[in-house]
């Protein structure tokens, strides 16, 4: 049912892209590539019935391109971009745990080199992906929510992987960063040549959510119906001179809050609530880009769990399996951290798309991180006392600890000049923490 649905969708969309819109582009092309290993989700050569250290992924994409004119201006200030939407089909290389994503998605493409005969470019997207194989339909029905792998019964053999732990829900974010190369060949028909990463995952709304990172190679043609219909995609005359000499507004001051849900390990069937208020100012000097900083408050509510060996009769905080943060009772005041942070932001028209690097400035769950480094401190009646800025281990930060350091990926849409909507992605060296929704207000 699904499956069909999304033909339906496919179908509707394709036939409004080809008989409404005459400034338009096609592309159909092939995928393979891998899916990067993670002992979640493809053990080992030898574990029993994954085969694969990196799943071969395979695939196809059918895109509609929206060519640059005069009615979408700000596209004409990142060199001519074309805006595209996108509808792709990615086998995982592995039926029985991993199964397919199938991904609805929309992306620019940004020319770099932009020749006659070749064309090089970026190819930044976002979108959705759908998973029909997960944890709640590959794990057996009697060991749901105890584990992803089980002891080979009367064996020295590794582990039988039983569930797939990478993927948790139907729906979940989808992201493309890579690069591609155009050969036009005659009457608008081109050779298209792509590659880059993907990601899917659902920020940790509901877990388990490793995620899957794959690196994907892409070949395939591109139609372009008429090729005056392009002009040859130079800036337009009518738009306003000041969108690319600089901007009306240099300075400005936001006012975001957001929030949503997260869970932390799939065995608690837990979601707390999560959210952020962020003040930032701006630097915009010129229409494509700005520079702003800003101070982060978080609150996450899964900091009131207790870890279930540490909890007493008398304690009523949720109770947590994940052997994470060495927590002992329930405060409030441990859900609170503020940072700060430096915002890179990229302008298209109304849209920003940022990539958020900061600190902490307060983190009170910092000396109870990692578990087993905070419980040997305890039992000796000490603290790890650590300062805002403190050495730990990267290659295990993203699983045993949060760490000082914080990202955060945000999309902001402005449907009026002071008022703004926004999704937020916070990150913790890859590791998402939660996906937020939001709204703000610029000054």
């Amino acid at each position: 049912m699904k499956k069909n649905l999304l033909i339906l969708v496919m179908l509707v969309w394709g036939s409004w892209a080809v008989f409404a819109q005459p400034m338009l582009r096609y592309r159909l092309s092939g995928t393979a590539g891998w899916l990067n290993r993670d002992d979640k989700i493809a053990g080992t050569k030898t574990m029993q019935g994954l085969t694969l250290d990196r799943p071969v992924v395979a695939g196809a994409t059918f895109a509609v391109e929206f060519l640059p004119t005069g009615k979408l201006s700000s596209l004409q200030q990142w060199n001519n971009a074309s805006i595209g939407v996108a509808a792709t089909y990615l086998n995982l290389g592995q039926n029985q745990y991993l199964g397919s994503l199938y991904t609805l998605w929309s992306y620019l493409n940004i020319p770099l080199v932009n020749t006659p005969h070749f064309v090089f470019g970026l190819r930044p997207g976002v979108g959705v992906a759908f998973a029909d194989r997960r944890y709640s339909n590959t794990v057996p029905e009697e060991l749901k929510w105890q584990a992803y792998q089980q002891p080979n019964p009367g064996s020295d053999k590794p582990n039988m992987q039983i569930a797939n732990i990478s993927i948790g829900s139907v729906a979940n974010a989808f992201l493309n960063g890579g690069i591609y190369m155009d050969f036009p060949i005659k009457n608008g028909v081109a050779v298209t040549i792509a590659g880059g990463w993907q990601h899917a995952s659902n920020g940790s709304v509901l877990t388990p959510n490793a995620g899957y990172n794959m690196f994907n190679a892409e070949l395939g043609l591109t139609y372009t119906p008429s090729k005056d219909q392009v002009k040859e995609r130079t800036p337009q005359t009518d738009v306003p001179h000041h969108l690319y000499d600089g901007v009306q507004k240099k300075w400005d001051v936001e006012i975001g809050l957001a929030g949503g849900v997260r869970s932390v390990y799939y065995r608690d069937q837990k979601v707390f609530g999560i959210g952020e208020l962020t003040v930032a100012a701006h630097w915009q000097p010129v229409s494509i880009f700005r520079l702003g900083a800003g101070v982060d408050l978080f609150y996450d509510g899964a900091y009131r769990s207790v870890y279930y060996q540490l909890a007493d009769a008398s304690n009523t905080a949720p109770r947590t399996y994940y052997k994470k943060t060495y927590l002992a009772e329930g405060r409030v005041e441990d859900c609170f951290r503020l940072g700060f942070s430096l915002q890179p932001d990229f302008v298209i028209g109304r849209l920003t798309v940022g990539y958020h690097l900061g600190f902490y400035l307060y983190d009170p769950i910092k000396n109870l991180e990692p578990f087993g480094e905070a419980e040997a401190a305890a039992k000796e009646g000490k603290s790890l006392h650590r300062g805002i800025f403190y050495g730990y281990d990267m290659s295990k930060a993203s699983n045993y600890q949060d760490g000082w350091f914080y990202q955060r990926v945000q999309l902001k849409y402005r449907p009026t000049e002071h008022f703004y909507v926004q999704l937020s992605l916070k990150l913790h060296i890859m590791k998402a923490e939660y996906l937020a929704l939001g709204v703000g207000f610029r000054i």
